[in-house]
């Protein structure tokens, strides 16, 4: 079996957005939770969301729909993975 389909989704999500975020921010993320701030806490800027969606986009096989996009989904790393799952679904 493969990881993608061992891993829960919310798991595969999660460790993306981290992996992906680690490498946007370059730098090593402290402990991250679904309630770390991607803004104020970690850095990440406007440039920064472009970047993030784009590898996440090729990680996790997805394609946002940017019409959806708000402020809000990058408020935290659980509003990002709420965005992600619910784009994964459509």
């Amino acid at each position: 079996m493969s990881e993608s389909t061992t891993v829960a989704p919310r798991e595969r999500i999660v460790g993306a957005i981290t992996a992906v975020l680690a490498q946007v921010l370059d730098y090593d993320l402290p402990e991250l939770t679904e309630q770390s701030r991607l803004f104020d806490e970690l850095g990440l800027d406007s440039t920064g969301v472009f970047e993030l969606l784009m590898q996440l986009e090729e990680a996790l096989e997805v394609e946002f729909d940017t019409d959806n996009l708000e402020m809000a989904h990058f408020e935290t790393v659980r509003s990002l993975a709420d965005f992600v799952a619910a784009e994964m679904d459509r």
